[in-house]
């Protein structure tokens, strides 16, 4: 009954506020166009694409967690590069990361991936997203990852104003939102709750840090390497 009741409140609440900006641009493209000129018609167009982004993410994180969930998770991994998919995920978060300069930095020495891209990438938006969420206009974010032997180690680190202690291991279960720094509940409250079920999934861990100076937080997930996990030069000239 909790868990309905949470669900219920989160669709509400998460798909009712992006629905409003569509509906209300819509509406003043459809009313008002005539009046409005090309800057102020691609304004509108911009928030309609934006907010309709917005709720795709919703509905996938959904699906998600219904597959976890229900057990219905199947990981299906092959080599891959990270720094590729930190790239598409950075690419289908344009509009949200494009205040925010993002510096990765990946050690040379980390192999290709052995693991299901489309959960991996998954993971990487929902991090990359609360970062920008939760970090002050034009803060940079820092994705960076080192080979520790049999595990790769990724982290990424926002400029926000931080994860209570007491919150650090409460905000990966279902529907739980950490208050901002204004008070505002933030958040659907399921992005790190898929990240944690994808990432133990492929055998590895995720977990909060303080950022540098208790400035920020850190997201560590650590994933397992593969023993003779070729790197980008191998795969790219087996010979």
């Amino acid at each position: 009954a909790q868990l309905r009741a949470a669900l219920l409140s989160s669709v509400s609440h998460d798909l009712r506020t992006p629905l409003v900006s569509v509906l209300g641009a819509a509406g003043a493209l459809k009313n008002n166009s005539a009046a409005l000129d090309k800057e102020a018609r691609k304004a509108l167009l911009d928030s309609i694409l934006e907010e309709a982004e917005r709720l795709d993410r919703f509905v996938q994180n959904l699906l998600d967690m219904t597959r976890i969930s229900y057990g219905g998770l199947h990981v299906k991994p092959d080599w891959h590069e990270l720094s590729e998919l930190v790239y598409r995920a950075q690419h289908r978060l344009k509009r949200q990361m494009r205040d925010h300069p993002v510096d990765v930095q990946i050690s040379d020495s980390v192999p290709l991936l052995w693991v299901d891209a489309m959960l991996i990438e998954q993971v990487l938006v929902n991090l990359l997203d609360n970062a920008a969420k939760f970090s002050p206009p034009k803060a940079p974010i820092l994705v960076q990852a080192e080979d520790a032997g049999s595990q790769l180690i990724l982290r990424i680190r926002d400029q926000g104003s931080g994860i209570p202690v007491n919150d650090r291991e409460s905000v990966f279960n279902m529907f739980h939102r950490v208050r901002s720094g204004d008070s505002r509940v933030a958040g659907t409250g399921l992005g790190l709750a898929i990240c944690r079920g994808f990432v133990e999934a492929h055998g590895g861990r995720i977990r909060v840090l303080s950022g540098n100076n208790d400035l920020g937080t850190i997201v560590e997930v650590t994933l397992p390497l593969q023993p003779g996990a070729p790197t980008l030069q191998q795969a790219q000239d087996p010979s």
